[in-house]
């Protein structure tokens, strides 16, 4: 990688090639933004009712509503985050 964060290449491409390539980064792109826009709409928020745990309220997803972490937040983190297969205590 160079000082400006480009990995150099001194292969010959073909025209295709380089079509593909763009391509595939212009679909990367599109699904970072999706994930970042699933991330903002799945996000924790107070549930509202009485509890007796007052530092630790119940909380529901905004969007999906469902118990926090929901499903949508709990995938993304697995798929995003740390690796399944690692111990926590690691």
């Amino acid at each position: 990688m160079n000082h400006e964060g480009y990995v150099p290449i001194r292969t010959k491409l073909a025209i295709e090639d380089l079509e593909f390539l763009a391509g595939a980064r212009t679909e990367l792109l599109r699904f970072s933004e999706l994930g970042l826009r699933l991330l903002d709409l799945h996000q924790p928020r107070d549930a509202g009712g009485i509890t007796s745990d007052t530092a630790h309220p119940i909380l529901r997803c905004r969007s999906c509503m469902w118990r926090w972490p929901c499903p949508t937040f709990r995938a993304m983190a697995e798929s995003f985050g740390e690796p399944r297969d690692l111990p926590e205590s690691a």
